[in-house]
């Protein structure tokens, strides 16, 4: 079976890969170089060789350069297009092992333990063997190291005092990290009928693997019925762009994809729009809205 791909369009980058095909001449750290930037740039190249190439450089190299293989593993997973064939190897016992007594070895767990997530929620065809549940790590334990660099530039600190304003400090939680490691930014629990609920009364996250939810189910439709709903508040800084300021880089669009996938329902607040608000009142009011249009209600301390 062959990977699940699902490209990003656009013609840019396209001129400038041909320049360096074919891959397969080149050594496997520069292929990995090569590789790298599309998946930050959440960008899949148009080439129709690009992934038959790189599929046959990983079958022959995967067991020398056991990081560059994950490294490489990894943007596929941020471009939605993992080979079967090269998973079928790193959640080998014998991969597993070889990498246990590294200097790397826990960045490689780390990286197979976000690879077996993907394969959970994204690939129902894949039937090889899995990372063991006692190698399994935190994927991204706290905030990534773009947003702790540029945390004055960020609006977490006036989205909190906006949300504990408007529904009171018990009825979210800022920076949780869910299972299987995803921190988040914003995290609200909602009942059944829509109701905003202080987050100690229960469990704050969901349980994974997701127990009752469809694979097919789009990760952005509603689902503020289901009894133990959750709501993600995303931020959208500036930085977690590619330059055009379209299109999420590829880190964030897995971990939206992902939380998504997961069941939790998913709200994002863009940089323009938050970058427009003019002080508190307006940014409470901002913040009024959009959980209301989602079908979410609180008390009258609220505000």
């Amino acid at each position: 079976m062959g990977p699940s791909c699902v490209p990003w369009s656009g013609s840019e980058g396209s001129a400038s890969l041909r320049s360096h095909l074919p891959l397969c001449n080149l050594s496997f750290e520069v292929v990995q170089k090569l590789v790298l930037p599309f998946g930050r740039l959440n960008y899949l190249p148009l080439e129709q060789q690009f992934m038959p190439c790189l599929e046959r450089i990983l079958a022959r190299e995967a067991g020398v350069a056991p990081l560059a293989t994950v490294n490489i593993l990894m943007s596929l997973c941020q471009l939605r297009c993992l080979p079967f064939r090269a998973l079928h190897f790193v959640f080998s016992p014998g991969f597993i092992s070889h990498i246990s007594g590294t200097p790397h070895a826990l960045i490689v767990r780390r990286y197979l333990s976000l690879l077996d997530t993907a394969v959970e929620l994204e690939l129902p065809g894949y039937r090889g063997p899995r990372l063991p549940r006692r190698q399994q790590v935190p994927i991204f334990p706290q905030p990534l190291i773009t947003d702790r660099a540029r945390c004055k530039y960020s609006h977490k600190d006036i989205v909190a005092e906006g949300l504990r304003q408007l529904l009171g400090e018990e009825k979210y939680r800022q920076d949780l990290t869910v299972p299987p490691g995803y921190c988040t930014d914003f995290l609200l629990c909602v009942s059944s009928s829509g109701a905003v609920l202080p987050v100690r009364t229960q469990d704050p996250f969901l349980p994974y693997p997701p127990r009752s939810r469809s694979r097919g189910q789009a990760a952005s439709q509603p689902t503020t019925r289901d009894p133990a709903q959750r709501v993600v508040l995303m931020l959208r800084e500036r930085w977690h762009f590619c330059r055009d300021g379209r299109v999420l880089l590829g880190s964030r669009a897995l971990r939206e994809r992902h939380l998504g996938l997961m069941g939790y329902q998913l709200l994002p607040l863009p940089f323009e729009e938050l970058e427009s608000q003019r002080g508190l009142p307006q940014l409470k009011s901002y913040l009024r809205q959009k959980l209301q249009a989602l079908g979410l209600r609180w008390g009258p301390e609220g505000g």
